[in-house]
């Protein structure tokens, strides 16, 4: 069996906490159940310094998190083998009908996100969104003007019925038969990828000169995130390290680390931001506002050109 590394449209959230899982997932299940699901791990090296990461915590279903000691780029690992997420964690139901058309807040996103790529890229049109999962920006672009193309580890039927030229594979695999395009768009995905070095180099391989990446991903530096880590650290939540997901995630990011890992691809960080997906009303409007200018939300929007 295989699986969608793609964009999760109903259960992306501000602040990296899970919500909406699909029936039937191993997320927040015992310990014990985690355990039988995943008997193999595998050890990964830091894919921007190549060397062994060190183990600093292990989280409630007996998830192993680990970080570079020479860049600070947290990971997975050991981590359960692809084979073995395919089962346990990326089925059938990873994807459903209901998350073909985008919903209010992802449509402010989506908007949010082309805004910034028309200022980056007047001239270009055509975008790849890798991870394109039930199709929901395949068709958001198309309305906004755009040619938009998508790629999946494995495409869903909303993703072939949107009327977007679409392909199927890992990225670094795909076959584009020599299309270059000007926008290449990660939105929740490179955290779930088997390596994001080799993403990003194939990325900017298919860019036309002058293109865009734009890469979407929870910012572990965001002020909730610290917070709860915080939290878990001195056993304070029950749950500890929920908010890192690692049954989905492999890999999680900062502005720093992101940032450097997308210079070692490449590229040149252009502009980078922490929306807010919903913002809420009232009192609460202003707290949203201020984390969006402090560039404290849980959600890290960066943008690179290829140089």
């Amino acid at each position: 069996m295989m699986w969608a590394m793609c964009e999760p449209v109903q259960r992306a959230e501000e602040d990296g906490q899970t919500m909406g899982e699909p029936l039937g997932s191993l997320f927040g299940r015992p310990r014990a159940e985690v355990e039988a699901a995943f008997p193999d791990r595998e050890s990964v090296v830091c894919p921007i310094c190549q060397v062994e990461p060190r183990r600093f915590a292990v989280d409630f279903q007996g998830l192993s998190l680990a970080r570079c000691p020479t860049c600070r780029l947290e990971l997975h690992s050991p981590r359960p083998t692809l084979e073995q997420m395919a089962r346990a964690v990326y089925g059938e139901h990873y994807h459903r009908a209901d998350e073909a058309p985008a919903d209010a807040r992802h449509r402010r996103q989506y908007g949010r996100q082309v805004d910034r790529l028309e200022q980056l890229q007047p001239a270009g049109r055509r975008l790849l969104d890798v991870g394109c999962g039930a199709g929901a920006f395949l068709r958001f672009g198309r309305e906004r003007g755009w040619d938009v193309e998508g790629t999946d580890y494995v495409l869903t039927p909303w993703a072939r019925e949107s009327g977007a030229r679409v392909w199927e594979g890992e990225l670094p695999l795909v076959e584009f038969g020599g299309a270059r395009f000007d926008v290449v768009r990660f939105n929740h995905v490179l955290e779930h990828t088997r390596d994001p070095l080799s993403e990003l180099r194939a990325a900017r391989s298919v860019l036309s000169p002058g293109g865009v990446l734009l890469i979407g991903v929870p910012n572990l530096a965001g002020a909730s995130l610290r917070v709860k880590s915080w939290q878990s650290r001195l056993g304070l939540k029950g749950k500890r390290w929920r908010h890192y997901a690692a049954l989905h995630h492999l890999w999680f990011f900062t502005p720093a680390t992101l940032s450097r890992l997308v210079e070692t691809a490449g590229f040149e960080v252009a502009h980078w931001e922490t929306p807010v997906l919903a913002l809420s009303r009232g009192p609460r409007l202003a707290y949203d506002r201020l984390v969006e200018r402090l560039r404290t939300g849980g959600i890290l929007d960066l943008y690179a050109r290829a140089v």
